[in-house]
């Protein structure tokens, strides 16, 4: 390992990790967050409800894979734990996590709290603290990871923070019904087509493809500019920012060919989408020269404007998502839906207030 990196702090990239992910279940396990109505006498508790309760194969795929990350980043949290203490952590963390959310999930109308819920969340928490084992038991693993953060990346507890937010990010680019580097649903499948009939007018198709190809330019230079203030080396950034888009690109992609119906397969990648990406792709070409301070700028700029472009048409803000467009069981699908909106949504502003915390370290920003 190179000698500037020896003594470099413990990362903290997996309790960011945890914690973000945390935030995003327990948001997607609640929303709609009203109305909350308690439940009739007489209902028992989720625990010794009436056996066999209701379940699908579907649900139960969905909670494994849903907390299988969970419990590998809290495995990889404790930095000294032989594998069976990592597991029980893991375990212990998914079970607890459940079981509060199935609990509140019992004031819900919309949802239904079960022990196979439960019991599918804590496998699938084992699943992912099983994986953490695995790379944990692995020194050599350990090393070329640590190695490659710290020679690519700002290092220390701000630089952990940062890539943190930037796998959130990628991670709900997978949702088709959003277009590429856009945080509002495509509204050519449902929305457009009621709001024109109402309005009378074909003007609202225009000004939904303009919308989408602004957030689509400034979201792509707005993150493309976080992630190159994110790396030790201005020769690494043109890499790392392809890497990214190819990295959305291809999760979209993957996405809208197994969720999408054949006919909508391409409703994310539209041609206002496509203006604003080649725009936004120039407009980066551009910044990622400037000095550093000016990147800081013209990121936080690029990314609040991303959110203020709604202005243009505020309904998009608040339109639901197509789901005529999804070919798959729409239960899972509703809370991923607005999962990844919100996301999207608070994104921009958490990555505003990043950027001027790190550009106030003392030591950040000098040539390498």
């Amino acid at each position: 390992m190179p000698q500037r990196y020896i003594g470099s702090p413990p990362s903290l990239l997996p309790h960011f990790l945890v914690a973000l992910y945390g935030l995003a279940i327990v948001y997607a396990s609640l929303q709609p967050f009203s109305p909350w109505i308690a439940p009739e006498p007489g209902t028992p508790f989720f625990l010794f409800a009436p056996w066999p309760p209701r379940w699908t194969r579907f649900d139960v795929i969905a909670n494994i894979v849903a907390y299988a990350p969970f419990g590998c980043f809290v495995a990889l949290v404790p930095r000294r734990r032989p594998p069976l203490g990592r597991i029980s952590v893991a375990v212990a963390a998914g079970a607890a996590l459940s079981f509060v959310l199935e609990t509140l999930q019992m004031f819900v109308p919309p949802r239904d709290a079960n022990v196979i819920d439960l019991i599918s969340n804590t496998a699938g928490a084992t699943l992912g603290g099983l994986v953490a084992i695995s790379f944990a038991r692995s020194a050599a693993a350990k090393r070329r990871v640590m190695s490659w953060r710290e020679r690519w990346f700002v290092s220390g507890y701000i630089g952990d923070l940062g890539l943190a937010l930037v796998v959130i990010w990628l991670a709900v680019q997978v949702n088709p019904g959003i277009p590429l580097f856009a945080i509002v649903f495509d509204p050519s499948a449902e929305f457009g087509a009621t709001a024109g009939a109402l309005s009378g007018h074909a003007e609202t198709d225009v000004a939904a493809a303009l919308v989408e190809g602004a957030h689509s330019a400034f979201q792509l230079l707005g993150v493309g500019l976080f992630l190159s203030l994110l790396m030790r080396e201005r020769k690494s950034v043109g890499g790392a920012v392809l890497l990214l888009v190819g990295a959305a690109l291809s999760a979209k992609g993957i996405a809208a060919i197994v969720l999408l119906k054949p006919a909508a397969w391409e409703h994310w990648l539209s041609p206002g989408v496509s203006t604003g990406v080649a725009a936004g792709a120039l407009l980066l070409l551009a910044a990622i020269s400037l000095p550093r301070p000016a990147q800081v700028a013209f990121a936080t700029v690029a990314l609040l404007l991303s959110l203020l472009t709604t202005l243009l048409a505020p309904d998009l803000l608040f339109a639901r998502a197509p789901l005529s467009m999804f070919s798959w069981t729409y239960g899972h699908l509703l809370n991923f839906n607005g999962l990844t909106h919100m996301v999207l949504l608070v994104w921009p502003l958490v990555a505003s207030v990043y950027l001027f915390v790190l550009a106030g370290q003392p030591d950040w920003g000098r040539s390498t």
